[in-house]
């Protein structure tokens, strides 16, 4: 007889053999559940089915508190399910510990993100066995910290659980476990109340409103001494595409995609994968999985026929009802389309071929990039050149979940790290010296507003600089070019995980004449090895139009007196 599936297991079958239908990210989501399933021993893990069946059973216990089923029993959506067997689930071989640390849900509202909030931070007062733990509920203003508070104090005051606990209601209110010198209480972003935490598990509500990244940091710090620690994000789409929000959820992205790992991190995103797709109301469960459920069809419909008619109201209803973030601009080159580039020529035969080259300095303490532009066997080849200084190096590593895998980079030797906390040109200098004697560098481009005494260095070496306009209308056309190579699959750059990783960055702008240039102070992330390939693919484009010079003597002949 065949095994009968968990609900959460279930529906990752669902989800993977398409009879549910779900965003690109939770599928990628999905496939990874799998994945690690299948590699878990040899990854240093196991699956413990009891543990992660834990927390689903324990929320079964904590009662609703709002709305029509109002003093019934939680019963988890499949959805909601999957995710809490996932972070539970996992653990790491050699300590018994949860595997994943740290977990990011993004889902529209009335999507139960409250009631699964609550559950969880219930389970880690009373249920998850760590003594003295402290679990808090965070936000940007207090109120906001006691939405999920305040449901895990009633759930606790209508259940069993409060003969085993106090709750209590001033001064901000806290939920105490005296049998394990347990407390659960909210918190906001003011920094005096952050500090001296020790915290075992830290509940982000709505992180899209936040407008620094402190809360996150401090509580992450906070969380150092303890085995394992969970810090968990649950939030709806947001408008501040500069913030600490939308930055994570670019990098959970990545992870998702395999541009890095993290072993640690959990992440589903339960969004719409376009605008486009929402005149089909069937695609509108994407981004609200309890559609039929706590969301209504007639609601979002409602909703959906005023973003229709009332356009001032569209912003908003696309990012709470449906999970979009507003004026995030569209990728300019998907990972999927980098990855299908195929790199057949072999990097050694390009030895002493001609090239073009595109220096990006960036600033005095940050990546510095060249990169060289071949154009062999009817393609295009990149051979990018990537250097950091040292302290910024360790800034990056430590602080940067973008870079995590940074120490990997480093010692593959795709990426050189100087001495210093400012960028040593000294080194650069000598590096582009060595490839110059390797290779037959034409010109290499730099940004003649950006320079500095490492052009004139590299002029006095004799080495062929080209100071290469920034402007829109003069990077527009090797910027569409480098998109042309890419999506014709006409470029070849060796999967060079550095570049794969700011391609991946890349915002790019767009003017009324559908000029194009990427946009560092837009981009989410470094992007500086693009710009310089640009600048490489704009110095071969120049040369092609620039016949070269003809000696006197081919137009007049040769003179005797």
């Amino acid at each position: 007889m065949k095994k009968q599936l968990h609900p959460a297991e279930q529906y990752a079958v669902d989800v993977r053999d398409g009879r549910i239908p779900v965003s690109r990210y939770v599928r990628m989501a999905v496939e990874r559940y799998f994945r690690d399933r299948a590699e878990a021993v040899e990854r240093g893990w196991y699956f413990d089915e009891r543990a992660a069946a834990r927390p689903i059973d324990f929320i079964r216990h904590l009662p609703h508190i709002k709305g029509e089923w109002a003093g019934r029993p939680i019963e988890l959506e499949p959805w909601q399910q999957f995710f809490l067997w996932n972070l539970f689930g996992f653990r790491r071989a050699a300590t018994g510990t949860r595997r994943f640390r740290e977990a990011y849900l993004e889902v529209a509202r009335k999507n139960g993100k409250t009631t699964l909030l609550a559950g969880i931070g219930c389970y880690m007062l009373f249920a998850d066995g760590e003594s003295g733990a402290e679990v808090y509920s965070c936000a940007t203003t207090r109120d906001q910290a006691r939405e999920c508070f305040g449901a895990a104090q009633e759930m606790v005051r209508r259940c069993s659980l409060s003969r085993r606990a106090k709750v209590f209601r001033s001064a901000g209110g806290s939920i105490s476990y005296e049998a394990t010198g347990s407390v659960f209480k909210p918190l906001s972003s003011d920094a005096n109340t952050l500090d001296g935490k020790n915290a075992s598990c830290t509940i982000v509500d709505e992180f899209h409103a936040h407008k620094t990244d402190e809360v996150y940091a401090v509580m992450k710090s906070s969380m150092g001494a303890r085995r394992q620690p969970l810090l968990c994000i649950i939030t709806t789409a947001g408008f501040n595409l500069a913030g600490p929000c939308f930055t994570y959820r670019s990098s959970a992205i990545k992870m998702l995609e395999g541009i890095f790992e993290d072993d640690a991190l959990l992440a589903m995103i339960y969004t719409q994968d376009s605008r486009e797709e929402l005149s089909d109301p069937a695609t509108w469960v994407k981004s609200n999985p309890c559609f039929g459920a706590s969301v209504k069809p007639e609601f979002l419909e409602e909703q959906y026929h005023t973003m229709r008619t009332k356009p001032e109201q569209e912003s908003a209803i696309l990012t709470k009802n449906f999970n979009l973030w507003v004026q995030a601009s569209d990728i300019w080159i998907g990972d999927d389309v980098w990855c299908a580039c195929r790199s057949e020529t072999p990097v050694e035969s390009l030895v002493g071929c001609e090239c073009y080259a595109g220096l990006d300095l960036g600033s005095v303490n940050d990546f510095s990039s060249l990169v060289l532009a071949f154009h062999e066997n009817d393609r295009t080849q990149l051979l990018p050149f990537f250097w950091i200084p040292e302290e910024k190096y360790r800034t990056r590593r430590e602080m940067q979940r973008e870079n995590a895998n940074i120490d990997v980079w480093v010692r593959q030797g795709l990426l050189r790290v100087t001495p210093g906390n400012v960028t040593d040109y000294a080194v650069i200098r000598r590096d582009i010296a060595r490839l110059a004697g390797q290779y037959d560098i034409r010109k290499i481009g730099y940004d003649r507003w950006n320079s500095s005494q490492l052009v004139i260095d590299l002029l006095n070496d004799g080495l062929p600089m080209d100071g290469f306009q920034q402007s829109i209308s003069n990077i527009s056309p090797p910027t569409k070019e480098f998109e042309r190579l890419v999506r014709s699959g006409d470029l070849e750059h060796y999967g060079h995980p550095v570049l794969r990783w700011m391609v991946s960055n890349v915002v790019v702008y767009r003017d009324a004449n559908d000029n194009l240039k990427p946009v560092k102070n837009r981009s989410p992330e470094k992007i500086d090895g693009v710009v310089a390939a640009i600048e490489a693919i704009g110095e071969w484009m120049s040369a092609q139009r620039t016949p070269p010079a003809r000696s006197i003597y081919e137009e007049r002949g040769l003179r005797t007196f």
